[in-house]
């Protein structure tokens, strides 16, 4: 079967004056972002997606059941994004070569573990815990890493992009389309929100009522989860990091956390990544995705694990200047504005950016925002308002 015709060229002028101009500002911004001398406060605009699924009347369903659906959307939203001036990102530039990826986030995992999927209008897809009882988590048959539920569909996948990529040598707009190795099943989140993923919000009670148990659960998720990530690199010819003293990290992102006391986390997360690290001979990643309300336990994190790097912090949800005052200005940090004030509209946002963007959140650099977009129903000029109001209020010089 033909791949689906795709577009040929950008719908924007490369050579108009203002396209210019923005792609030389939005170099400049990252390079002196990068050189930590910044500019101004960079912009990572990812809400393409969200916006051509609205635009164009689709669900996530077909992108999850078709690879080649899946191929041409990721590449059709990249041009479209590089046709929206809304971030610092070039416009009506093709890269050297496209990249597309096996995506299944944020679902893979708890559906691999048999938990039930939900399709919904207005974001990406979700699931369901499975609640089960926490003997019946013990005592459960591991799935497969190769054939449990999603994870024939994601071996599907991976072999039509590269008989797409590879083999048929897929090209858009004049540059290949390589497919980013290794693919591996979206994990969701970590350790702890695959124990919440098969037993509910009880596991927290477990963790008073018996601990032993919620201790040897906890392992047994990781290493679980670990095999996991070794087996789909090893399926794509590379060599697994964690195999290699000294080549990989122990992951220390997770969602749910923030429902923990800093010493319950320290107790069941903190040590078991802890001794991960001891038995695998690798220090704990620097990089700490969080998206939600944990901010207490940075602090024991920082000091556990040393990361400098904190992704999708969500403003007002959590006090940005306090963390910065906590952890410290080396840590570089990517903010969000939560959805909720884009969808106010446009003065709304701007209000909130001007709000966001004080000398003591600024500071001497190390700070962007990332523009998730995972929600429906935002207005484009909401976006509009972001960009405009961080190149108003975002300025260093």
């Amino acid at each position: 079967m033909n791949f689906p015709r795709l577009p040929e060229g950008f719908d924007l002028d490369p050579l108009r004056p203002r396209v210019l101009r923005h792609n030389a500002e939005a170099r400049e911004v990252w390079d002196s972002y990068k050189a930590d001398r910044p500019i101004r406060v960079p912009v990572h605009f990812a809400a393409a997606r969200t916006l051509y699924h609205e635009l164009h009347g689709l669900d996530w369903r077909g992108y999850y059941e078709d690879p080649d659906e899946m191929i041409r959307l990721q590449l059709e939203t990249e041009k479209y994004k590089r046709e929206l001036p809304l971030g610092d990102h070039p416009l009506a530039e093709a890269p050297d070569a496209w990249e597309v990826r096996v995506d299944f986030h944020p679902i893979a995992t708890a559906a691999s573990l048999g938990c039930p999927v939900m399709f919904r209008p207005d974001a990406v897809p979700a699931h369901q815990s499975l609640n089960r009882g926490l003997q019946e988590c013990l005592e459960m048959e591991w799935p497969d890493w190769l054939e449990s539920a999603l994870m024939p569909r994601h071996a599907v996948f991976i072999d039509q992009f590269d008989q797409r990529c590879v083999t048929e040598g897929l090209r858009f707009m004049g540059k290949p389309v390589n497919r980013v190795k290794p693919t591996i099943p979206s994990t969701g989140g970590g350790i702890f929100s695959t124990a919440l993923d098969l037993r509910g919000e009880e596991i927290m009670a477990d963790m008073y009522e018996f601990p032993e148990e919620v201790h040897v659960l906890l392992e047994r998720i990781a290493e679980w989860r670990i095999g996991l990530e070794r087996t789909w690199t090893l399926r794509d010819g590379m060599a697994y990091p964690l195999d290699h003293p000294g080549k990989g990290e122990i992951e220390i992102t997770d969602h749910g956390i923030d429902m923990l006391s800093v010493d319950t986390y320290e107790t069941f997360i903190g040590s078991l990544i802890s001794r991960l690290a001891a038995k695998y001979r690798q220090a704990p990643s620097t990089f700490l995705h969080h998206c939600g309300k944990g901010t207490h336990l940075l602090p024991a994190i920082m000091k556990r694990c040393k990361f400098d790097r904190l992704h999708a912090l969500t403003w007002p949800l959590n006090d940005i200047g306090r963390i910065r005052r906590e952890l410290g200005q080396h840590v570089w940090i990517t903010a969000v504005i939560a959805d909720t004030i884009y969808q106010g509209g446009p003065e709304a946002t701007r209000a909130a950016v001007k709000e966001f963007l004080t000398p003591e959140v600024m500071g001497s650099g190390r700070i962007c925002i990332w523009v998730a977009g995972e929600a429906a129903g935002i207005p484009v000029a909401s976006y509009k308002a972001v960009y405009e109001a961080v190149k108003e209020f975002g300025r260093y010089r």
